[in-house]
C-alpha cells in the first residue's frame, strides 16, 4: 500500500472572515482520501471540499457537505470519491486573534 501526503494548509494565521483556499493537491491515483484537520485558531472554522478534473481548478465543483470543526480541535473527514485535482477552503464566522490551521490530504493505492 502507498500514501501520499500532501499539505493543504500550513500553519495559516487567519485573522478574517473571508473564504480561505488551500493550495491544491494534486490526487494521482490515490483512491482513498483522509483529511487531517489541525485547528488551531480560537475559532470555529467551516470547511468545504472542492474538486476539478483540470489542472487549472478550473469548473471546480463542491464535493460533499460543509462541516465544522472547534477552536483548538484535531480531526479527520474521509471520502472515497475520486476527483484528481482537490482543494479546502476554510472560513470562520467570527475572526481569530491567534493560531494558526493545518490540513493535510492522505490519498492511499493499493491494498
Amino acid at each position: 500500500m502507498s500514501v501520499n501526503q500532501q499539505l493543504a494548509f500550513n500553519n495559516e494565521a487567519i485573522r478574517d472572515t473571508n473564504a480561505h483556499n488551500s493550495d491544491v493537491v494534486f490526487n494521482g491515483d490515490f483512491t482513498i482520501k483522509t483529511l487531517i484537520i489541525e485547528n488551531g485558531l480560537n475559532q470555529t472554522v467551516t470547511f468545504q471540499c472542492q474538486g476539478s478534473a483540470h489542472s487549472d481548478f478550473s469548473n471546480y465543483f463542491n464535493i460533499g457537505s460543509t462541516w465544522d470543526t472547534s477552536a483548538s480541535t484535531n480531526i479527520y473527514q474521509s471520502c472515497s470519491t475520486y476527483i484528481p485535482y482537490w482543494r479546502v477552503v476554510a472560513q470562520c464566522s467570527t475572526a481569530p486573534t491567534s493560531g494558526g490551521l493545518t490540513v493535510v490530504i492522505l490519498g492511499v493505492k493499493g491494498g
